[in-house]
């Protein structure tokens, strides 16, 4: 959900309120910006912010004209001005409101006087947006990554039932003459790894996190996102007789297949359990290393999933995932389309923000294997973009990448 808090100069208010709505849930995001924005953020508001442990010291006071082109579910002014002020947006904007509060930069008198008027504001802040937040924000998200779980069981159910070949050639499967997304434009060539069984490999991920994620033999392995298998064989090959492999998925179809394939190479050490990574039905601290291959961009809150990995990781082991992340900013119509979601496309955060999810939950030593950019076809892109819209898309700067990244519980 993306939301854009205004105010006159955009150092104090909308800053704080701003700090706020990201440290309330990862999902959510935030700008904030001004009329007329001063040269550098209200020295007194980062002070009672660190105070409750949000750093907003690195903030500088934006323009709003940097926004009115951009779509936005929220636009809420925090202060008279603004709200009188405010330009109209050219892009769209779902719900427009007004949260107005007293600007404590106007405070006079002993330091210790001004310090309280910042501190009053600051808590009202906090407590009207929590309210926002938890009232009606929180339910319209999880409403919505509701609807995107039945959209990908969906999705992920009809591929299982077709081969590698017929997921690239057939309407039904991943490819677009019937306006799908080619989920398999970002997939690696797994054929000449250990392990590899191509009935397993549904031509689905972005990286191959096997070949970086250091797994020994005799390590217990889980594989988030499981598939038909395909990760799972490979780290089978890999742990040998000693070790054992879980895959995790929760769509019912892939399950059966993954079972099935399992059945035929007669493995006693690899199972396939059925799950949702946000709320994984396994107990805590038994796996070694944890892997996923262009999994997580499909869990609407990324940060209960890598919350969950840490979770079930043994105290000393880690994950390595393969995941697809973007630079710049995606368009609108790409960001929203359910069928760009399920492909992996819309779902994908900044790169700089799905590193940060993976530093807040504590994971050590976090290292980027591999980074490959993807290119869209335009056949697919124009399925949503205008000619001018691509045009803009292509020269824009926007990259989308795979990516292979490991972190360390410690």
């Amino acid at each position: 959900m993306k939301i854009l808090i205004l105010c006159t100069g955009n150092s104090c208010r909308s800053q704080m309120a701003e700090g706020f709505l990201k440290s309330f849930d990862s999902r959510l995001e935030v700008y904030s910006a001004g009329t007329k924005p001063a040269l550098h953020t209200n020295h007194n508001a980062v002070a009672v912010m660190i105070d409750v442990g949000i750093d907003i010291s690195k903030n500088n006071p934006k323009s709003v004209d940097l926004f009115l082109a951009d779509p936005f579910d929220y636009v809420i002014t925090v202060c008279g001005g603004a709200k009188e002020s405010c330009p109209a947006f050219t892009g769209k904007v779902k719900n427009r409101l007004h949260i107005g509060f007293d600007d404590p930069a106007e405070a006079a008198g002993t330091p210790e006087k001004v310090t309280a008027v910042y501190l009053r504001v600051r808590d009202e802040i906090k407590e009207r947006f929590q309210a926002l937040y938890t009232d009606k924000i929180k339910a319209e998200m999880d409403q919505e990554a509701a609807g995107l779980k039945e959209i990908v069981k969906e999705k992920y159910g009809k591929i299982a039932k077709q081969s590698k070949e017929q997921n690239q050639t057939s309407c039904c499967g991943t490819t677009s003459c019937c306006g799908d997304v080619d989920y398999t434009i970002f997939s690696e060539d797994y054929s000449g790894s250990e392990g590899y069984n191509p009935e397993a490999d549904l031509g689905l991920g972005c990286g191959i996190p096997t070949d970086f994620a250091g797994i020994k033999a005799g390590d217990h392995v889980l594989d988030l996102g499981s598939g038909a298998g395909n990760d799972c064989f490979v780290a089978r090959a890999i742990v040998g007789d000693s070790g054992k492999v879980t895959g995790l998925d929760f769509t019912e179809e892939m399950l059966e297949k993954a079972r099935t394939n399992n059945q035929k190479l007669g493995f006693t050490n690899v199972d396939f359990a059925k799950g949702d990574i946000e709320t994984m039905p396994l107990s805590g601290d038994q796996f070694d290393v944890v892997v996923s291959n262009c999994v997580l961009n499909l869990v609407p809150d990324k940060e209960k999933a890598f919350s969950e990995i840490s979770r079930v990781l043994k105290n000393g082991g880690h994950f390595c995932v393969s995941d697809i992340v973007i630079k710049g900013e995606l368009p609108a119509k790409l960001r929203q389309d359910a069928e760009m979601y399920a492909g992996c496309v819309s779902g994908a955060i900044q790169m700089v923000s799905y590193l940060g999810i993976i530093e807040k939950l504590g994971f050590q030593n976090v290292t980027i294997h591999k980074q490959k950019a993807i290119t869209i076809p335009d056949d697919i892109l124009t399925n949503y973009l205008s000619a001018e819209e691509l045009r803009e898309f292509n020269e824009g700067g926007t990259g989308i990448f795979s990516i292979t990244v490991s972190g360390y519980k410690i």
